[in-house]
Protein backbone atom coordinates (compact mmCIF):
# COMPACT_ATOMS: atom_id res chain seq x y z
CA UNK A 1 0.00 0.00 0.00
CA UNK A 2 2.64 2.37 0.81
CA UNK A 3 4.34 2.41 -2.17
CA UNK A 4 1.07 2.63 -4.15
CA UNK A 5 0.76 5.86 -2.29
CA UNK A 6 4.64 6.97 -2.56
CA UNK A 7 4.19 6.41 -6.63
CA UNK A 8 0.79 8.39 -6.39
CA UNK A 9 2.46 11.13 -4.46
CA UNK A 10 5.48 11.10 -6.99
CA UNK A 11 3.30 11.41 -10.39
CA UNK A 12 1.60 14.11 -8.85
CA UNK A 13 4.78 15.63 -7.80
CA UNK A 14 5.90 15.41 -11.44
CA UNK A 15 2.84 17.17 -12.48
CA UNK A 16 3.16 20.16 -10.34
CA UNK A 17 6.36 20.37 -11.13
CA UNK A 18 5.52 20.69 -14.80
CA UNK A 19 2.49 23.23 -14.36
CA UNK A 20 5.15 25.31 -12.50
CA UNK A 21 7.44 25.19 -15.51
CA UNK A 22 4.81 25.84 -18.02
CA UNK A 23 2.28 28.18 -16.10
CA UNK A 24 -0.15 27.91 -18.54
CA UNK A 25 -2.62 25.12 -18.97
CA UNK A 26 -4.89 24.92 -22.07
CA UNK A 27 -8.32 23.80 -21.47
CA UNK A 28 -9.83 21.75 -24.35
CA UNK A 29 -13.26 21.20 -24.76
CA UNK A 30 -14.53 18.98 -28.03
CA UNK A 31 -16.65 16.32 -28.43
CA UNK A 32 -14.65 14.89 -31.91
CA UNK A 33 -11.85 12.75 -31.44
CA UNK A 34 -9.86 13.56 -34.74
CA UNK A 35 -10.04 17.48 -34.14
CA UNK A 36 -9.57 16.46 -30.12
CA UNK A 37 -5.79 14.81 -31.19
CA UNK A 38 -4.50 17.82 -34.08
CA UNK A 39 -5.12 20.21 -31.27
CA UNK A 40 -3.30 18.70 -28.51
CA UNK A 41 -0.83 17.93 -31.31
CA UNK A 42 -0.52 21.56 -31.97
CA UNK A 43 -0.84 22.90 -28.70
CA UNK A 44 2.08 20.99 -27.50
CA UNK A 45 4.33 21.67 -30.62
CA UNK A 46 3.87 25.38 -29.47
CA UNK A 47 5.18 25.18 -26.09
CA UNK A 48 1.76 23.64 -23.96
CA UNK A 49 2.21 19.94 -23.23
CA UNK A 50 0.33 19.75 -21.12
CA UNK A 51 -3.37 19.93 -21.49
CA UNK A 52 -7.13 19.55 -19.92
CA UNK A 53 -9.91 17.86 -21.78
CA UNK A 54 -13.07 18.41 -19.94
CA UNK A 55 -16.03 16.64 -19.61
CA UNK A 56 -18.78 18.64 -20.72
CA UNK A 57 -19.29 17.00 -23.76
CA UNK A 58 -21.19 13.54 -24.31
CA UNK A 59 -18.53 11.40 -25.83
CA UNK A 60 -15.57 13.18 -23.90
CA UNK A 61 -14.21 9.57 -22.38
CA UNK A 62 -14.09 8.40 -25.40
CA UNK A 63 -12.18 11.77 -26.36
CA UNK A 64 -10.29 11.48 -23.82
CA UNK A 65 -8.98 7.75 -23.88
CA UNK A 66 -7.96 8.49 -27.57
CA UNK A 67 -5.76 11.73 -27.38
CA UNK A 68 -4.18 10.15 -24.43
CA UNK A 69 -2.91 6.90 -26.86
CA UNK A 70 -1.79 9.24 -29.27
CA UNK A 71 -0.32 11.76 -27.88
CA UNK A 72 2.17 9.84 -25.10
CA UNK A 73 4.31 12.53 -24.93
CA UNK A 74 1.39 15.02 -23.83
CA UNK A 75 0.60 15.55 -20.15
CA UNK A 76 -2.98 14.86 -20.26
CA UNK A 77 -5.76 15.33 -18.04
CA UNK A 78 -9.73 15.03 -17.12
CA UNK A 79 -11.32 18.11 -16.04
CA UNK A 80 -15.08 18.70 -15.04
CA UNK A 81 -14.88 16.21 -12.78
CA UNK A 82 -18.28 16.01 -10.57
CA UNK A 83 -18.56 12.42 -9.61
CA UNK A 84 -16.98 9.58 -7.57
CA UNK A 85 -17.81 7.42 -10.94
CA UNK A 86 -16.50 10.00 -13.19
CA UNK A 87 -13.17 9.66 -11.28
CA UNK A 88 -12.95 6.25 -12.11
CA UNK A 89 -13.69 6.36 -15.57
CA UNK A 90 -10.67 8.98 -16.02
CA UNK A 91 -8.36 6.91 -14.02
CA UNK A 92 -9.34 3.83 -16.62
CA UNK A 93 -8.61 5.88 -19.63
CA UNK A 94 -4.83 6.03 -18.85
CA UNK A 95 -5.47 10.03 -18.06
CA UNK A 96 -2.47 12.04 -16.18
CA UNK A 97 -4.78 13.71 -13.81
CA UNK A 98 -8.28 14.77 -12.93
CA UNK A 99 -9.43 18.81 -12.21
CA UNK A 100 -12.61 19.51 -10.30
CA UNK A 101 -14.51 22.77 -10.91
CA UNK A 102 -15.35 22.27 -6.71
CA UNK A 103 -15.09 20.03 -3.73
CA UNK A 104 -17.45 17.81 -2.19
CA UNK A 105 -16.30 15.64 0.70
CA UNK A 106 -17.72 12.30 -1.06
CA UNK A 107 -15.27 13.34 -4.03
CA UNK A 108 -12.49 14.60 -2.20
CA UNK A 109 -12.48 11.00 -0.35
CA UNK A 110 -12.97 9.12 -3.58
CA UNK A 111 -9.85 11.12 -5.23
CA UNK A 112 -7.39 10.63 -2.38
CA UNK A 113 -8.40 6.92 -2.35
CA UNK A 114 -7.59 6.49 -6.12
CA UNK A 115 -4.54 7.51 -6.62
CA UNK A 116 -4.57 9.69 -9.54
CA UNK A 117 -2.91 12.92 -9.32
CA UNK A 118 -6.15 15.38 -8.36
CA UNK A 119 -6.69 19.33 -8.34
CA UNK A 120 -10.08 19.79 -6.59
CA UNK A 121 -12.03 23.15 -7.33
CA UNK A 122 -12.19 25.96 -4.14
CA UNK A 123 -13.65 28.90 -4.36
CA UNK A 124 -13.15 30.49 -0.82
CA UNK A 125 -11.64 29.58 2.85
CA UNK A 126 -13.79 26.57 3.63
CA UNK A 127 -13.46 24.49 0.40
CA UNK A 128 -9.88 25.19 0.92
CA UNK A 129 -9.65 23.51 4.34
CA UNK A 130 -11.77 20.31 3.03
CA UNK A 131 -9.24 19.93 0.47
CA UNK A 132 -6.77 20.39 2.98
CA UNK A 133 -8.37 17.43 4.77
CA UNK A 134 -7.61 15.45 2.21
CA UNK A 135 -4.26 15.99 1.45
CA UNK A 136 -5.00 18.65 -1.52
CA UNK A 137 -2.85 21.70 -1.24
CA UNK A 138 -2.47 22.14 -4.74
CA UNK A 139 -5.86 23.29 -5.76
CA UNK A 140 -7.60 25.00 -8.59
CA UNK A 141 -9.30 28.81 -8.33
CA UNK A 142 -13.03 28.44 -9.79
CA UNK A 143 -14.50 31.00 -11.20
CA UNK A 144 -11.48 32.95 -10.78
CA UNK A 145 -12.46 36.23 -12.67
CA UNK A 146 -15.73 35.80 -10.01
CA UNK A 147 -14.41 35.24 -6.85
CA UNK A 148 -11.56 37.23 -6.80
CA UNK A 149 -8.39 36.07 -8.79
CA UNK A 150 -4.88 37.10 -7.29
CA UNK A 151 -6.83 39.27 -4.85
CA UNK A 152 -8.42 36.11 -3.36
CA UNK A 153 -5.10 34.13 -4.07
CA UNK A 154 -3.65 36.58 -1.93
CA UNK A 155 -6.06 36.72 0.94
CA UNK A 156 -5.91 32.76 1.07
CA UNK A 157 -2.11 32.96 1.17
CA UNK A 158 -2.09 34.32 4.76
CA UNK A 159 -3.99 31.18 6.86
CA UNK A 160 -2.87 28.85 4.16
CA UNK A 161 0.96 29.69 3.13
CA UNK A 162 1.65 26.25 1.80
CA UNK A 163 -1.36 26.22 -0.72
CA UNK A 164 -1.20 26.91 -4.89
CA UNK A 165 -3.58 27.84 -6.75
CA UNK A 166 -4.18 27.05 -10.91
CA UNK A 167 -6.87 30.01 -11.78
CA UNK A 168 -9.60 29.22 -13.96
CA UNK A 169 -12.18 31.41 -15.09
CA UNK A 170 -11.90 34.40 -17.32
CA UNK A 171 -8.04 34.34 -17.62
CA UNK A 172 -6.75 35.96 -21.12
CA UNK A 173 -2.83 35.64 -22.86
CA UNK A 174 -2.75 39.80 -21.95
CA UNK A 175 -3.67 39.16 -17.89
CA UNK A 176 -1.74 35.92 -17.53
CA UNK A 177 2.04 37.84 -16.62
CA UNK A 178 0.04 39.74 -14.43
CA UNK A 179 -1.82 36.97 -12.71
CA UNK A 180 1.40 34.47 -13.03
CA UNK A 181 3.21 37.48 -10.66
CA UNK A 182 1.05 36.22 -7.37
CA UNK A 183 3.51 34.09 -5.45
CA UNK A 184 1.15 31.43 -4.69
CA UNK A 185 -0.71 30.77 -8.18
CA UNK A 186 0.98 28.01 -9.61
CA UNK A 187 -0.39 28.56 -13.19
CA UNK A 188 -3.39 29.46 -15.22
CA UNK A 189 -5.77 27.47 -17.20
CA UNK A 190 -7.85 28.76 -20.12
CA UNK A 191 -9.26 27.91 -23.39
CA UNK A 192 -8.08 30.84 -25.39
CA UNK A 193 -5.62 29.11 -27.15
CA UNK A 194 -7.75 26.65 -28.64
CA UNK A 195 -11.16 28.43 -29.10
CA UNK A 196 -14.10 26.36 -30.29
CA UNK A 197 -14.59 27.94 -33.35
CA UNK A 198 -10.49 27.38 -34.51
CA UNK A 199 -11.20 23.66 -33.71
CA UNK A 200 -14.27 23.60 -35.70
CA UNK A 201 -12.51 25.29 -38.36
CA UNK A 202 -9.76 23.21 -38.11
CA UNK A 203 -7.43 26.12 -38.36
CA UNK A 204 -4.64 24.96 -36.69
CA UNK A 205 -2.28 27.47 -37.84
CA UNK A 206 -4.51 30.26 -35.71
CA UNK A 207 -4.88 27.47 -32.82
CA UNK A 208 -0.69 27.19 -33.35
CA UNK A 209 0.11 30.99 -32.69
CA UNK A 210 -2.29 31.30 -29.84
CA UNK A 211 -0.34 28.54 -28.34
CA UNK A 212 2.80 30.21 -28.75
CA UNK A 213 1.38 33.53 -27.75
CA UNK A 214 0.39 31.71 -24.30
CA UNK A 215 3.47 30.01 -23.67
CA UNK A 216 5.42 33.60 -24.05
CA UNK A 217 3.19 34.76 -21.61
CA UNK A 218 3.77 32.20 -18.70
CA UNK A 219 7.53 33.17 -19.17
CA UNK A 220 6.57 36.70 -19.45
Amino acid sequence: MMSHTNNSQAKLQNIIEQLAQLRVLPILVTDDVDQAIRCVSTLAQHGLPAVEITLRTPNAMQVLREVVRACPDVTVGAGTILTPAQLDAVKETGAAFGISPGITPVLAKAAAESGLPYFPGVGGASDLMLALEHGFSVVKLFPSDIVGSTKMAKALGGPFPDVRFCLTGGVTVEATPALLQQSNVLCVGGSWMCPANLIQAGDWDAIGKLASAAAAAGKA
